[in-house]
């Protein structure tokens, strides 16, 4: 009987002791970083991956077989992992060669979300992307389409601008503009802003709202502010994105809206949610645009996620889930 006790004793002071040391490292997280201590596991987590050292182009040779890793993978045809369980709906089809995901519930969808993937425009959608739309889906009710849309090295963006365009006209179509959210993370941000930019010159109408998750804005990365966020963001690097937003542009000039938004004339935008966190190299760039949305009287809204990540609301911390929150709520206002 005393052999158990302790037993149950040391179990309970172990554990106990866990909890304690979570708990500070909670506390120190907090006080640091203003941020939970998943958050900053995560941070160091994205670290270990060394991903960053391949963007950071201290090894060319990495990088180059990166790339060439990423034109062989993304040449062959899609498909979902089949160990990624998702609680949503989901059929294909195929547009003009484009293979366009739709992602659903089983009631009527009354909303609709064009969803556009990050990725340096030369990364294939990951199953954390599609954990974020099945959360949306299934918080919203919206039928969120994914489409799977060229890439480089093998393709470039006019060819992507060409089928996005068409599957968002096609969107419209079904369900009127004033139902549409556009959306995209990271790169697939970028090119959500520089699409919604262009809409005009093809008299379509602006989605009623569209959402910029940490979008890559300027390919040229030149914001002289870039550097003060260069140490703290674990992932990203100014030229490795750079050489890939050179890949994505192929000869033409990246200072043409549809490459670096943050140029072109957002006046025609309707609702406007930008969401970014304060370590990340793109959240100079996002602030630049916030600023210039005020000034162009544009309805919009910032979201700071301090202590954050890039694309932090696609990760499994608990911060996540607020700026999820925030997306729905975009996604289902009515339009007035």
């Amino acid at each position: 009987m005393k052999k158990t006790t302790k037993t149950i004793l040391s179990v309970t002071g172990a554990i106990a002791g866990a909890a304690a040391a979570a708990g500070g490292f909670e506390l120190w997280s907090r006080s640091k970083f203003g941020r939970s201590g998943v958050a900053t596991a995560m941070e160091g987590a994205l670290r270990a991956t060394g991903f960053r050292n391949v963007v950071l182009g201290q090894d060319l040779g990495r990088y180059d077989d990166f790339i060439e890793k990423s034109r062989v993978a993304n040449e062959q045809e899609y498909h979902i992992p089949s160990w990624l369980r998702l609680r949503s709906l989901v059929f294909d089809e195929t547009s003009h060669g484009m293979k366009v995901y739709h992602v659903g519930t089983t009631g009527k969808n009354e909303h609709a979300v064009l969803y556009l993937h990050g990725g340096g425009y030369v990364s294939q959608i990951t199953p954390a992307h599609w954990r974020f739309v099945d959360k949306l889906c299934q918080e919203t009710g919206a039928e969120i389409v994914v489409p799977i849309y060229p890439l480089a090295p093998e393709h470039d963006y006019d060819e992507s601008y060409t089928q996005l365009t068409t599957v968002y006209e096609n969107l419209c179509k079904r369900y009127g503009a004033d139902a549409i959210t556009l959306m995209g993370d990271s790169a697939g941000g970028g090119l959500a802003l520089g699409l919604a930019e262009s809409l005009p010159q093809y008299n379509l109408e602006q989605p009623a709202n569209l959402v910029l998750i940490s979008p890559e804005l300027d390919l040229s990365m030149r914001n002289p502010k870039i550097r003060d966020y260069f140490d703290a963001d674990p992932v990203l690097a100014p030229w490795g994105m750079a050489q890939m937003g050179d890949l994505w542009a192929d000869g033409d000039e990246i200072e043409n809206f549809r490459l670096s938004p943050i140029n072109g004339d957002v006046s025609a935008l309707r609702n406007v949610l930008l969401l970014a966190g304060t370590r990340e190299i793109y959240y100079p760039d996002c602030a630049r645009l916030a600023q210039k949305l005020i000034t162009a009287g544009v309805r919009s809204d910032m979201v700071i996620g301090e202590g954050m990540n890039h694309d932090w609301p696609l990760l499994p911390i608990p911060e996540a889930r607020k700026a999820r929150r925030r997306i729905a709520e975009c996604v289902l206002r009515k339009v007035n």
